[in-house]
């Protein structure tokens, strides 16, 4: 495509859009299909990259398809259909969206967007979201089946309370969330969130003092497509004497053939046991017993009883105690 002004190009389904000086990322992202509609969103960009809001929005569609990178006269063809009625630009990040009516039942339509400041500098062409609609009276939704793209901007440093982590928001409109993964031989990442993260951050308390652990990210939408992997980073947790008495989450959980049990003793001495049981409050295996000096231990479970058969899948409870504390963590055995 090509055009006059500032701004740039971009693939896929993504729309980048510019106005005046720098560039504000906006990805649109067909929410609904009928026979005779299509609703859009995408994320707003700014006056000047990600500060200010732009002025206006100007979108087009028709259902000639773009011939080669002739953008310009495609756009202003008599055949291609202006929008009227589209909002104004929302706040750089939110999410805009407009439902565009008129369409005609089993057709294929071609969509481009562009955005302007108040000068008004317009941006470049976006590149072209398709659209087919069913036929008349049906209604369907849009299945979503293109992920949002890699996580970008990862970076990880140490903290007293253990490793922080930091990315830069997708500009993918449809994410609703980010999930963490985490290793500790930069090659078998498993999660360490159960729930995508609507934040663009990350403190990891579950960590021993001393170990260098490696992360990535991962960003899913609101179809449940996820990301992959983005490049990993890696910090070393903070050493120094254990502040508290406790039991840290089972790494890897779920485990298929072992995991690693981890904790913490603020004591000078201290009578520590470290069970297993099942869901129906069963003794399986007897892990530890015995005084410890104030540090950081990690032992590791084989997922065999005490009798060396190997256990079921399913959910156990690792119950740890000392004088002072008494903590339990679950942990999912797979097949």
């Amino acid at each position: 495509m090509s055009a006059s002004g500032k701004g740039f190009l971009c693939a896929a389904l993504l729309l980048f859009l510019v106005s005046h000086a720098e560039a504000g990322a906006v990805n649109e992202h067909v929410v609904s299909v009928t026979s005779t509609s299509a609703t859009l969103r995408w994320t707003a960009p700014g006056d000047d990259g990600d500060q200010g809001k732009a002025w206006r929005y100007d979108l087009r569609f028709s259902s000639d398809p773009i011939s080669g990178t002739d953008s310009l006269a495609w756009w202003n063809a008599t055949s291609t259909n202006r929008c009227s009625g589209l909002p104004d630009p929302g706040e750089p990040g939110s999410v805009d969206s407009f439902v565009v009516t008129g369409l005609l039942p089993e057709r294929t339509y071609y969509f481009v967007l562009r955005t302007a400041d108040e000068m008004p500098n317009w941006s470049y062409f976006s590149n072209v979201a398709v659209v087919t609609t069913p036929a008349k009276n049906d209604s369907v939704p849009y299945s979503d089946e293109i992920p949002p793209g890699p996580v970008a901007g990862l970076s990880a440093w140490t903290v007293d309370e253990g490793i922080n982590l930091s990315w830069m928001p997708s500009p993918d409109a449809d994410v609703v969330g980010y999930y963490v993964y985490r290793s500790i031989d930069a090659q078998d990442f498993n999660a360490i969130t159960s729930t995508p993260l609507s934040q663009v951050s990350y403190l990891d308390t579950n960590v021993l003092a001393g170990v260098t652990y490696y992360y990535s990210v991962t960003a899913v939408d609101d179809a449940d497509n996820e990301s992959p992997i983005s490049q990993s980073v890696s910090a070393t947790a903070p050493s120094g004497a254990p502040s508290v008495t406790r039991l840290l989450a089972p790494f890897p959980d779920p485990c298929v053939s072992q995991t690693v049990l981890r904790y913490e003793i603020k004591e000078a001495h201290a009578d520590v046991t470290l069970r297993i049981f099942d869901a129906h409050g069963r003794l399986v295996r007897d892990l530890l017993q015995e005084r410890l000096e104030q540090g950081q231990y990690s032992v590791v479970w084989n997922l065999r009883e005490d009798n060396g058969r190997r256990v079921s899948p399913g959910v156990y409870v690792c119950a740890f105690a000392t004088q002072t504390t008494n903590s339990t963590k679950k942990l999912v055995v797979l097949r």
